[in-house]
């Protein structure tokens, strides 16, 4: 298992279709893989997941930095899905809440599964 995957799995994260490539990474000066979080493409939008930062580092805005740099690789749509707890944190980005059945085709089968795990999950988007 990479360190990326270790690292979502660490907070439950969606581990689904792993693609490096989508990753944004935050480093320590050693090289260190502190934190990390991806833009994953679909034909018409794009979904910000697997958003994971080390225990010891978070609070010191290593997630905001990771979610800013995703946000500025994509202008459209972007999608995410997340518990309760983190709807005020995504919601300084200019992420909204939309109806469950407002969400793109391609999230349902993530939000179901979550939503399956979990209990209530947000889908919430930022146009």
């Amino acid at each position: 298992m990479s360190v990326i995957q270790q690292l979502v799995a660490s907070v439950d994260g969606d581990l689904y279709e792993i693609n490096i490539q989508e990753f944004l990474v935050a480093e320590d000066a050693s090289g260190v893989i502190l934190g990390c979080g991806r833009l994953r493409p679909y034909p018409e939008f794009c979904e910000l997941a697997s958003l994971a930062v080390t225990q010891s580092v978070r609070t010191q805005g290593l997630g905001r930095a990771i979610v800013e740099g995703l946000l500025d690789l994509y202008a459209g749509e972007v999608y995410l899905v997340c518990e309760d707890h983190l709807v005020e944190f995504f919601r300084r980005f200019g992420f909204r809440l939309i109806p469950q059945e407002d969400m793109p085709d391609g999230l349902r089968p993530k939000w179901q599964y979550f939503a399956s795990r979990v209990g209530v999950m947000n889908v919430m988007v930022r146009s």
